[in-house]
């Protein structure tokens, strides 16, 4: 298994050019590790229309998405508080209780602001930034189905690791960039871009209310300023992409 897939590669996301250490067969590795761990502490919902919804917009989101050599999985926790994570390799959750809160504009944004997040590649930058060669492997082991029981006990453990890393949130830049893909990406397939702005409007409302709001907020800049940063770019923006129809 070659672990590193060292290159220098253009990323159409950032519209830079990255050095990448974590090839996207271990990318998905780890996400599927973290993924199963999240979901064994965390119930997915029952809800089959909420279900659907969210994974049929998910889907629309994912094909013109700046990232397509990896697959795209759109899930919903069964949580009240207002949350919405991407893990490494595609895996995009949702807590049931901001998925209720949003209409399918907003949703659109929120989806695509994850999958901007996948797409930029934020996550797998402060993975290799931040942990060691041997904790990588072994979790990439462990999701290939390695019986070694010291490693599998590592690859939990990196896992927690990993999973922390992505709660503590990114860069006020990252997020601004995540933001702006999650509205591009809404437009492109047809749902209106200003909705991520009543989205943000929505979840500050919420916690006004007393409404717990997890990393999706608390990790993230300023509502305000990226209520503001988003009006500046929105326009911009729609006068240089056509929108589906």
């Amino acid at each position: 298994m070659v672990l590193y897939g060292c290159a220098t590669v253009y990323n159409p996301a950032t519209e830079k050019n990255e050095l990448i250490l974590i090839n996207d067969q271990t990318e998905a590795a780890l996400g599927r590790n973290v993924s199963r761990q999240m979901t064994s502490e965390q119930p997915l919902s029952r809800d089959p229309f909420l279900i659907e919804r969210v994974e049929k917009i998910g889907r629309k989101i994912a094909a013109v998405s700046d990232r397509q050599a990896i697959p795209y999985e759109f899930s919903v926790l069964q949580e009240k508080e207002l949350n919405a994570v991407s893990l490494p390799g595609g895996f995009i959750y949702i807590n049931s209780g901001l998925a209720e809160k949003l209409n399918d504009d907003e949703l659109a944004f929120v989806l695509g602001h994850e999958a901007g997040h996948v797409a930029a590649k934020h996550a797998v930058k402060k993975i290799q930034a931040n942990m060691a060669f041997s904790l990588i492997l072994n979790v990439s082991l462990a999701s290939a189905g390695s019986e070694n029981s010291q490693m599998a006990g590592d690859a939990a453990n990196a896992s927690g690791q990993i999973y922390n890393l992505i709660s503590l949130g990114y860069s006020r830049k990252d997020e601004y960039l995540a933001d702006k893909l999650g509205a591009k990406y809404a437009y492109k397939v047809g749902y209106n871009p200003y909705a991520a702005i009543s989205a943000l409007e929505k979840i500050r409302q919420n916690e006004g209310k007393g409404l717990k709001v997890l990393e999706y907020l608390r990790s993230h800049p300023y509502i305000d300023d990226r209520i503001k940063t988003l009006k500046q770019e929105i326009p911009v923006m729609t006068s240089h992409l056509p929108a589906s129809r």
